[in-house]
């Protein structure tokens, strides 16, 4: 493998793995002198050096790669759906928000509407094509319009399911979900 191949394929990888990109660059440069550095002559690297090393890239990219699917997990652990019920009036639904702020380990709590909610289904699942957008255009009305609920961020290190409990306590709350409980839902309807 010539240097313009190697360095073309180090690259590839650097973009495939999510690390910090310092790190990512620290590692593709290494690779790269160590590929250019002058050798004496008769002189090569032990066989245990290159395999310490190959073990050393291996085990920085498992690692990469299972911290970001622990991140991935936990983040979407940590993001809460609330859903109301349908009869509060628009002052009882600010005034729950109010109350979902004020709880210690929740860091953001943001309101979206039936309306937010119905354009955010409209570009996942109806823009693939006209006719699927022709399709979502059909509704007279908004089929989502007492979906509005509060999206909640639970603090990293915070129980969630302590959160969840006193979530569920307050008044008006019809339902919690996790983004992860939300997919399983929908495949077990179908």
């Amino acid at each position: 493998m010539n240097d313009k191949e190697l360095e073309k394929e180090l690259l590839q990888l650097k973009y495939h793995i999510t690390m910090p990109g310092q790190v990512a660059d620290e590692l593709t440069e290494a690779c790269l002198e160590n590929r250019h550095e002058k050798r004496r002559p008769g002189h090569h690297p032990s066989r245990y050096r290159k395999l310490c090393t190959a073990a050393a890239a291996i085990l920085l990219c498992l690692c990469a790669v299972g911290s970001t699917s622990f991140a991935y997990n936990t983040y979407q652990e940590k993001q809460l759906a609330v859903f109301m019920n349908p009869e509060l009036t628009q002052a009882q639904i600010e005034s729950l928000g109010s109350e979902l702020a004020e709880i210690a380990d929740v860091s953001a709590c943001q309101y979206i509407s039936g309306d937010e909610a119905w354009a955010e289904f409209k570009a996942a699942y109806f823009s693939d094509s006209p006719e699927a957008e022709a399709l979502a255009d059909g509704f007279t009305e908004n089929p989502l319009a007492d979906s509005f609920n509060y999206k909640v961020s639970v603090r990293l290190g915070a129980d969630t399911e302590a959160v969840r409990k006193q979530i569920e306590s307050l008044p008006g709350v019809r339902k919690i979900t996790t983004v992860r409980e939300a997919k399983q839902e929908m495949q077990d309807r179908n």
